[in-house]
């Protein structure tokens, strides 16, 4: 059986201390048979990419990862600076989109999802909805989340809030279109090799060039991934 190949992308900075190992056996943990991960480091003043260097020696001969050091020498933690470091580190993923890929999937690399996630988003691309993004969460107490990647998601102009009805867009039980999305979700490799790249404004960018290029953006709200609260920093969200 000859299955698609896709490329599973995650950023990674100053996460030494921050559940390496566990977060590395999760991305490694898929089912998708056809699967490899792309993995940056930028802007990194810790031991990560060392240790995941160990990691990838460790596992090759059975995973095929590639694993870079992308440094973007631009300094700060306001939303701009973040912004475009993040666009500028992720752009170092579609230099290493190969000609056989079909799917690059973006996948923060402390993110939990489901074993198959891929196979998932793979059906939605079989059934014409990609790009497709999934529903990420935030724990807030026992058995209760809110909404999280609410700067990335947007339609018509206007953010998702944190809590129900979220959207005007929002459909609770089918996918939805939206403008743009973040967190994990897939694309097609297509789109990279035509030029597909993230700007200033990170994800925004990207989003912006699949629209104007004719594709459609999909949300799946029953694919739910989640932010682990210990591992999640507050930003200041701006429109």
């Amino acid at each position: 059986m000859t299955y698609p190949r896709v490329a599973m992308c995650s950023l990674w900075r100053n996460d030494s201390a921050r559940h390496l190992e566990e977060r590395v056996a999760h991305l490694l943990a898929k089912t998708y048979p056809a699967l490899r991960w792309i993995w940056i480091v930028g802007d990194s003043q810790d031991d990560t990419y060392r240790r995941l260097l160990d990691i990838v020696n460790d596992v090759r001969n059975l995973r095929s990862i590639d694993l870079l050091v992308r440094d973007t020498g631009i300094a700060g933690d306001d939303l701009a600076s973040r912004h475009r470091r993040l666009g500028q580190t992720a752009n170092a993923w579609c230099d290493l989109v190969r000609p056989e890929d079909d799917y690059l999937l973006v996948h923060e690399s402390d993110i939990i999802s489901p074993a198959d996630v891929v196979e998932a988003f793979l059906g939605h691309a079989q059934a014409g909805r990609c790009p497709v993004a999934g529903w990420p969460l935030l724990p807030i107490g026992e058995g209760q989340a809110v909404f999280y990647d609410i700067w990335a998601y947007r339609k018509d102009g206007q953010i998702f809030a944190n809590c129900p009805p979220f959207h005007p867009c929002y459909r609770p039980d089918q996918p939805f279109e939206v403008d743009s999305f973040g967190t994990c979700w897939m694309m097609h490799a297509q789109d990279i090799r035509d030029g597909a790249r993230f700007g200033d404004r990170a994800v925004l960018d990207m989003c912006a060039w699949l629209k104007a290029h004719g594709r459609h953006l999909w949300v799946d709200p029953g694919l739910v991934v989640i932010q682990p609260g210990e591992l999640w920093e507050p930003h200041e969200v701006v429109p």
